[in-house]
């Protein structure tokens, strides 16, 4: 697979978990618990790969969001 190809891929991986999990309640424990599982199969799926930095990036600035539109949300409706 070549550069492009490769991470395309990566990049439409975490876009499946941010569309999935874009907006969780603050107080869905279960959801949350959910959503950090996924990102860590994901993350695993490339540790120790020349793509893992970039993985870890891009999931970590996904649960950043995540997050702050969980915690901005007034009325915390689900996805």
């Amino acid at each position: 697979m070549d550069f492009k190809q490769k991470y395309f891929v990566i990049w439409q991986e975490v876009w499946g978990l941010h569309k999935k999990y874009w907006k969780i309640p603050l107080d869905d424990a279960k959801l949350w618990e959910q959503f950090i599982s996924e990102t860590d199969e994901l993350r695993n799926k490339y540790s120790g790969r020349s793509e893992e930095q970039f993985v870890e990036k891009l999931i970590l600035a996904v649960i950043n969001e995540v997050e702050n539109v969980s915690k901005s949300s007034g009325d915390n409706f689900r996805r």
